[in-house]
């Protein structure tokens, strides 16, 4: 579910824990074991399950990745980005939106894809290479483009 905040309103991060945050990204996407890439993701805050493979470069909300979760058995490949908060409505409303983003149980993510803020990507879902998900996916299925399409039921 998304919703709009005032921007500045997540100021209550100090700026110490931002830039802890963003060295510890650097880690993340670089570390040549996938369990040091998970852990990397968990320590900035991000809630990941069991079984989860984050390729290199995989870029997780900066602002606020405990608002990311992924489930068990989740495979995301490399260069992808997953976010959940969206700065672009300051400039219309002067508001940020702000959504949870999860990755359900058993979802494949394909390489250079972005899930955007607010979208629950469905459980055993595939998100083909390049693909934008700006909406919610369902379960069982394969979606690829941009904006992401559904392409077919597994």
């Amino acid at each position: 579910m998304k919703k709009k905040v005032l921007v500045g309103s997540d100021m209550n991060v100090s700026l110490f824990t931002r830039a802890i945050r963003n060295i510890l990204s650097l880690f993340a996407w670089y570390s040549p074991w996938k369990g040091f890439r998970v852990f990397f993701h968990r320590l900035r805050g991000t809630t990941i399950g069991k079984n989860v493979e984050i390729g290199y470069m995989v870029f997780i909300d900066n602002r606020r990745p405990e608002l990311v979760i992924i489930e068990n058995n989740v495979t995301i490949t490399s260069m992808c980005i997953i976010l959940a908060h969206d700065l672009s409505t300051r400039y219309i409303d002067g508001m940020e939106s702000i959504g949870t983003t999860t990755i359900k149980e058993g979802a494949f993510i394909g390489m250079n894809s972005t899930i955007m803020p607010g979208v629950t990507v469905g459980k055993s879902s595939i998100i083909g290479v390049g693909s934008v998900v700006t909406k919610d996916t369902d379960k069982n299925t394969v979606y690829a483009g941009a904006p992401a399409k559904k392409i077919k039921n597994i």
